[in-house]
């Protein structure tokens, strides 16, 4: 069958329970960066690809709100998230004409506005619709699994329209790990405790993250069940032309408990400021939760049961998270202990016209920091991104296959009742990111293959430990580790293997992707 009648004919085929069978070489659950990079490689190496997706819009944080890309040493990436950077910067030297000060905003193609993401990872999806169908607003029900391999994923769309899909590679692109944990892949939720592994960071953990040091309590070092926050990561703007007033949410007396101590951080002086959040071109402010403020868009606590939360459960956990920055966007704005001058530099700002034109103006996507990790046939670890004293460099590893690149990087995890000396419980952070204990480290092809599934891949929940996922979980090491799924996934179709028995050395190179960051 000719490609581009694969995508005008495999949908018209009706499963025997109902709705449609389709049957494909690769197929994507989750169109996330890490996803969106898995599907278009293996689309340009020629496969038939199906990716599917519970939302409506590609490219997840990227698109959503994250729009300061995570990345200390941008000359490490290679591949799609070059490409991506280039096109974004290309986009606005369209937009911005001559004008430098917004270009310098754009620092290179690396900070961008949701829409300007979004429309970015649409073209990279359209540019190859002759092997590549895209399945927005279909959630996965169900995946098959026989001797060790997933025969078939049975889908729903938004209008109740069920999908059974075949392939002989599947990709894991969701920040939860959702369709390994359909196919029986055991996984990890919460954080380990420092014995399981070693890592000096792990478990319950309180830092001073402006002198780099541990608070010493009893408990640190314990394992724990609860994960990072996640926040609403919002777009405003002081423009009045574009400005979208915040109006006061339903649930404001619901949420209020959570900005009141903040009368008492102004009146003693322990807040005297608040910010817009980074600049971004024509007027926009990206805000972000804060890690040294006890009271800021993270929401400690409401994250913990989303990993494992079905459907209608994510769906309210996800308004909670937008309630409450509404919430606290209107006190700031409006509750009378907020000093007068933050107040009025407050009110100055609402949500832009242009942005999240569908979902109220308020991200259609919250940022999951930290999702399930599947057990894979190699684990990444504090240990890998740690250099050794002996060698001067951090380890090596077996087919290593990307570098992950980014400080250790933890968001609280209880909220500011547990906090010690001012610190949060769970935080890691480094002021000065490239001069952190995180170094670059190697990431090997095993983290991304589940123990007990060969022709499953997980460049997004990867096998790794909860300190190791806050260097893996920033967008562009999932980019190229889910273009590196993506190649593989085409290898595996060319010689007739499940993915767990391809040899993966040669990929990084044929995509020129860095392995070595001491190289």
């Amino acid at each position: 069958m000719e490609r581009r009648e694969f995508l005008k004919t495999a949908a018209l085929a009706v499963a025997p329970q109902g709705g449609e069978r389709q049957s494909c070489d690769v197929f994507v659950y989750g169109s996330t960066p890490g996803g969106v990079a898995a599907a278009v490689e293996a689309a340009r190496r020629g496969c038939r690809v199906v990716m599917a997706c519970p939302k409506a819009r590609p490219g997840g944080m990227a698109a959503s709100g994250l729009s300061t890309t995570d990345a200390v040493r941008p000359h490490l990436f290679g591949g799609l998230v070059a490409e991506f950077i280039a096109k974004v910067f290309a986009e606005y030297r369209r937009l911005l004409k001559d004008d430098g000060a917004q270009l310098k905003l754009v620092h290179g193609g690396w900070y961008y506005e949701p829409s300007v993401a979004e429309l970015i990872f649409h073209r990279l999806i359209e540019g190859e619709q002759d092997r590549l169908r895209w399945l927005p607003e279909y959630w996965l029900e169900r995946a098959v699994v026989q001797d060790h391999r997933i025969r078939e994923v049975h889908l729903t769309g938004r209008k109740g329209a069920a999908h059974t899909i075949t392939a002989r590679t599947f990709i894991d692109g969701t920040y939860e790990g959702d369709l390994a944990a359909a196919a029986k892949v055991p996984y990890r939720v919460g954080r380990e405790g420092r014995e399981e592994y070693g890592e000096p960071f792990a478990g319950i953990h309180y830092m001073n993250w402006r002198t780099g040091r541990q608070i010493m309590t009893p408990d640190t070092g314990e394992p724990s069940l609860a994960i990072q926050a996640f926040c609403a990561r919002s777009i405003f703007t002081d423009d009045p032309a574009q400005r979208v007033p915040v109006e006061k949410p339903d649930t404001y007396e619901e949420h209020l408990q959570d900005y009141l101590p903040l009368r008492a951080d102004f009146s003693s002086g322990r807040v005297k400021s608040w910010g817009w959040g980074t600049p971004l071109p024509r007027r926009k402010y990206q805000a972000n939760g804060n890690i040294e403020a006890l009271t800021s868009l993270n929401l400690p606590g409401a994250s913990w049961p989303w990993p494992e939360a079905g459907r209608r459960h994510r769906e309210r956990l996800e308004k909670f998270h937008v309630d409450h920055a509404a919430g606290l966007m209107y006190f700031l704005q409006n509750d009378p202990g907020v000093p007068d001058h933050i107040r009025n530099k407050m009110s100055m700002i609402g949500l832009h016209r242009q942005e999240f034109t569908d979902t109220g103006h308020w991200p259609w996507q919250i940022y999951v920091r930290q999702g399930r990790r599947i057990e894979g046939r190699a684990v990444v670890t504090q240990h890998n991104f740690t250099v050794n004293p002996k060698t001067g460099r951090t380890p090596r590893v077996d087919s290593p296959i990307a570098i992950g690149e980014h400080s250790f990087d933890v968001h609280p995890c209880h909220d500011r009742r547990y906090a010690v000396d001012g610190f949060m419980e769970g935080v890691l952070w480094y002021p000065k990111k490239a001069f952190g204990p995180a170094q670059p480290g190697q990431i090997p092809f095993g983290a991304m293959l589940p123990k007990n599934v060969d022709n499953l891949l997980a460049p997004v929940p990867m096998s790794s430990t909860h300190v190791a996922m806050s260097v893996l979980r920033m967008e562009p090491v999932w980019m190229t580790t889910g273009q590196i799924a993506g190649l593989a996934a085409a290898r595996a179709q060319e010689q007739n293997l499940d993915v767990a028995s391809i040899d993966p050395n040669p990929l990084p190179a044929l995509l020129k992707i860095q392995v070595d960051p001491y190289a």
